[in-house]
């Protein structure tokens, strides 16, 4: 209630400021243009007369040049323009095919001729390839290569890993300039399109697409944004606009075929017996999108549905089962194994995605625009790939979001300008389980069936935004101020391991009922908790131009996550009634582009800064929920003094346990979010023709990187190999077993060096290429863990400076280049070609060399101690292509039959997931190093071809 009202006052006062000259924005989903107007003999023109006027839609804007003959035109609609300056006594200039893109400054001079203003002159001209007024490299990505790169799906965000220092990880989580996923921050249209809940974009990373592929106009990635309006993100900025509607009708549709006919064997990896087999499916995408006037030059629409729909099988096969003992499995656990496992399933992913938006060019100092975004996915039996999960253990997925956008830009007189965002968006992401009847099974990793251990759950996540960005342009300074506030509820069902979970060390112990664990968790309040966070964030800029070649930024941002207060506080820990507030992140930011030849052509540009990270809600809600009290989560070692129950019985209450020592989490004293400071400094040179070079040096510190800790672990002396040994039989709080602490300790470092090479569209072809060096070093990679024992947990937790090594994504080369070719005969190729690096990982040990009782221990081998993330992958190389020819039919038809190949060379890509290097018999005690380790066991995707068909009106 508090936040609403703190909401509602804010409106008022934003709407009573656009009222009177303040200050703007930075462009977060428009362009500027400025310039200068001067005579023949290069003396400046105060008072001339210009005009701006977006050639598609209609809009024009009006400015007169001051005494130093320089004019500025704010919040620019991307799109391409014509700009006309006048003054009497002088010929009229206008100059056409200005194109400006998101977040660029378009710099136009203008030379007037002596005349009357009837001589006036026109020529074609092009936007300044280098920008040399801005601080911070941006890597866009234009309509042009949106439409027309080859995309192994629908989803925009995949080109993220065009950018440099960036890579994507198996799960879709971008990872750019050495930092977690989580670490990036996501906007279109102006709207945080974040789940704060997951750090990670509404929608999360299971749908094919949360927003339509052609409906996204531009879109940017920031790795190091100094300007202080960017926030929340030590990684990324993405930065997306959507498109809008222009002066004439348009119309477009589009169809995408594949299945396994069109996908070609997996090649054998060394370790496998086998080659994999490929898995039959069928994927359909398929969308329309029209635009158009409601009023010409005043009122626009645009609209927009994509879908997909996948069907795919997976082959299920538990491993190591024993021959003839399938009636033993039905009888225990009433499950026929037919239905089970050693069949196919089908999985599902499908998707549908609908935009609207209206464009309203109020007057010619205002323009309001409102979008709103549906998103709709579901799979079945989407919890789980694995094949050693059986049809019991997986789920029904689904995701479900609305967002809606107003968005008001304002000029408000020759040197002020304002833009007032407002979004309310609801996110559901419900997950159903396809098996109730037993608890869950996990029979070391060669099986697992039963009611999965954290399903059902869901999760309602609703927020309400304001955004209002100010900019006061005086003779030297550009004056930006802003403010962002983000009122989020969340509704979080999450009730993990109420139906209990069992854990056998092999099918010998299931069938004999000797279980190495179990876990189970009770709650009076259904596993469920409600919950707001705020989060508020306020910045001040001064753009100095010392000189017409240099420019120096220098701002401060503050940013604060107001966390909830829990309900509860468990007596016997009173940290779980506490949830720090870091209430001191203040970030001070520095930059500077400077021209050195005054040409135009060649930038120097740097800067240093401070970047705060929000921390994901999850990790409060679980700190919220598992604090003994709202639920309690009871870990038994299955001794004679923690026996278990007998599967499939489970407790039926918390009293009936024979010991009730339950898990906690909850989070450090003084726990403060992620810190970042970073350095860069770069230089870009146009060559002419349209090219441009440049190379750029990144360096970052991380502190106060989140990780879980366990409070509980009593040390009682040291390895041979000097890490801590334990007992855990001892426990430094008695009333509870493990007690996960989120803890601030983890931090990392990066550098790198990027080298860049581009061309524009222009003469039928453009391309972008680049290649980066670079070094990621941390003790914890982990993005949001909430279990203990499944990140890191068998290194030294008492000791986390023992676990320094690469970062989990650390990509020592990549390079990437993507080209777009418009050949004769109206034929198109484009391709993306990607070689980077191996990922590393590390080397583990069968044993529990520390006796922490988790697993996952770096190797101890011959007297050497491997190191984490000390081995690597092999290399990966992919090459894409699209092939598309356009046949037009009268005066507006077009017709485009697409043709694309994903990894069009087949290369291999192998990996390995045998990352054990010593295995270990329990039964005898004895040690062994694997044979198999590092071997390349699992092959990357062959190559697949791909048809479609596009039609334009």
């Amino acid at each position: 209630m508090r936040g609403r009202k703190v909401f509602v006052t804010l409106l008022v006062m934003t709407l009573a400021l656009l009222a009177s000259p303040m200050w703007a924005q930075s462009n977060i989903t428009t362009g500027e243009v400025l310039g200068t107007v001067k005579d023949a003999e290069g003396g400046v023109l105060p008072g001339a007369t210009v005009e701006l006027r977006n050639v598609d839609t209609g809009l024009v804007r009006r400015t007169v040049t001051n005494a130093q003959g320089a004019f500025r035109f704010e919040f620019v609609p991307v799109g391409t323009y014509e700009i006309r300056a006048e003054l009497s006594g002088f010929r009229p200039e206008v100059k056409q095919g200005i194109a400006v893109s998101l977040g660029t400054s378009v710099r136009v001079e203008f030379t007037l001729n002596v005349g009357t203003l009837a001589e006036e002159v026109t020529v074609t001209a092009a936007a300044p390839l280098v920008e040399t007024t801005r601080p911070d490299v941006a890597n866009a990505v234009g309509e042009i290569q949106i439409a027309n790169l080859p995309l192994n799906g629908r989803d925009f965000l995949d080109f993220i890993a065009l950018t440099p220092q960036s890579t994507v990880d198996d799960l879709g989580r971008a990872h750019i300039g050495g930092m977690r996923g989580i670490q990036n921050n996501f906007n279109i249209d102006g709207a945080n399109a974040q789940s704060t809940f997951f750090g990670e974009e509404r929608g999360g990373t299971r749908p094919a697409f949360t927003f339509s592929q052609g409906a996204i106009k531009e879109f940017q990635v920031i790795p190091s944004s100094y300007n202080v309006q960017f926030g929340n993100a030590s990684g990324g900025i993405i930065n997306a606009i959507t498109k809008s509607g222009t002066n004439d009708f348009k119309l477009e549709g589009w169809y995408y075929f594949r299945d396994e006919s069109m996908m070609e064997d997996f090649k054998k990896p060394p370790a496998a017996t086998v080659a994999p087999q490929k898995r039959a499916f069928e994927q359909h995408q398929f969308g329309l999108s029209v635009g158009g006037p409601f009023i010409k030059d005043k009122l626009h629409y645009f609209l927009s549905y994509d879908g997909q729909r996948l069907d795919r099988p997976l082959a299920l096969e538990f491993r190591n089962f024993p021959a003839g003992r399938e009636a033993d499995f039905e009888a225990k656990t009433g499950l026929r194994l037919a239905d089970e496992s050693f069949r196919t399933i089908t999985q599902t992913n499908d998707d549908d995605v609908i935009l609207g938006k209206v464009d309203w060019q109020v007057s010619s100092s205002l323009l309001a625009t409102f979008r709103h975004n549906y998103s709709n996915y579901e799979g079945q039996n989407a919890t789980s790939d694995s094949i050693t999960t059986g049809v019991s253990n997986n789920g029904l997925e689904r995701n479900k979001f609305n967002s809606s956008v107003l968005n008001l830009n304002a000029v408000l007189g020759g040197n002020a300008f304002n833009e007032l965002i407002l979004q309310y968006a609801k996110e559901e992401r419900p997950r159903m389980a396809n098996n109730t009847s037993i608890p869950e099974v996990a029979i070391s990793s060669d099986a697992f069936f039963g009611r999965n251990n954290f399903l059902p759950n869901n999760l309602i996540e609703e927020r309400t935004q304001i955004a209002d960005n100010f900019s006061y342009y005086l003779e030297k300074h550009g004056i930006k101020a802003g403010f962002n506030v983000d009122l989020v509820s969340y509704d979080d069902y999450f009730f993990r391991y109420q139906g209990g979970r069992y854990f056998y060390r092999s099918w010998n112990d299931f069938f004999n009922n000797k279980p190495s664990q179990y876990i189970q968790s009770f709650s009076d309040y259904d596993g469920r908790v409600k919950f707001d966070t705020n989060y508020y964030s306020g910045y001040v800029q001064d753009e100095w131009k010392p000189s017409p070649h240099l420019t120096i930024t220098a701002g401060v941002r503050y940013d604060f996550q107001d966390n909830p207060k829990p309900e509860e506080t468990n007596p016997k820990f009173p940290n779980t009634g506490k949830i720090p507030d870091d209430k001191n992140n203040w970030a001070p930011r520095v930059g500077f582009a400077w021209d050195p030849f005054g040409e135009g052509k060649t930038v120097v540009r740097g800067g240093f800064g401070y970047f705060y990270d929000n921390t994901p809600t999850l990790l409060l809600a679980n700190a919220m929920l598992t604090n003994g009290i709202r639920v309690v989560r009871v870990t038994l070692n299955c001794t004679s003094s923690q026996p278990c129950p007998t599967f499939p019985n489970t407790f039926p209450s918390l009293g009936s346990l024979p010991v009730s020592t339950p898990d906690l989490f909850v989070f450090a004293p003084g726990y403060e979010n992620p810190k970042t400071k970073r350095f860069s400094i770069g230089i870009e040179q146009e060559l002419g023709g349209n090219y441009a070079v440049g190379g750029e040096f990144i360096w970052s510190y991380t502190k106060h990187l989140e990780r879980l800790l366990d409070l509980n672990l009593v040390p009682v002396g040291y390895t041979e190999f000097g890490t801590h040994y334990y007992n855990p039989t001892l426990r430094n709080y008695q009333d509870f077993g493990r007690i996960g602490q989120f803890t601030d300790d983890a931090e990392s470092r990066y550098w790198a060096v990027v080298l860049k090479a581009r061309k524009r569209w222009a003469d039928r072809w453009m391309f972008d290429a680049s290649y980066t060096y670079s070094k990621w070093r941390d003790n914890n990679s982990n993005e949001r863990t909430v279990s203990l024992g499944t990140y890191g947990a068998g290194d030294d937790q008492l000791n986390i400076m023992d676990n320094w090594g690469p970062g989990d994504y650390d990509l020592t080369h990549k390079f990437v280049l993507s080209a777009v070719v418009l050949l004769p005969f109206d034929i198109q190729l484009s391709t993306i070609a990607t070689v980077r690096s191996g990922y590393p990982y590390t080397p583990t040990d069968g044993r529990d060399l520390n006796n922490d009782t988790y697993t996952g221990d770096r190797a101890w081998w011959n007297g050497v101690h491997y190191g984490r993330n000390s081995f690597r992958q092999p290399y990966y190389r992919n090459v894409d292509l699209r092939l598309s020819k356009i046949f037009r039919f009268g005066a507006s038809y077009e017709l485009e039959i697409i043709g694309e190949a994903f990894n069009l060379f087949d290369n291999s890509n192998f990996r390995t997931s045998i990352t054990q290097m010593v295995n270990y018999d329990r039964s005898r005690g004895v040690a062994s190093l694997n044979p198999n380790f590092g071997r390349s066991n699992i092959a990357g995707s062959p190559r697949q071809y791909q048809v479609g068909l596009k039609f334009r009106l």
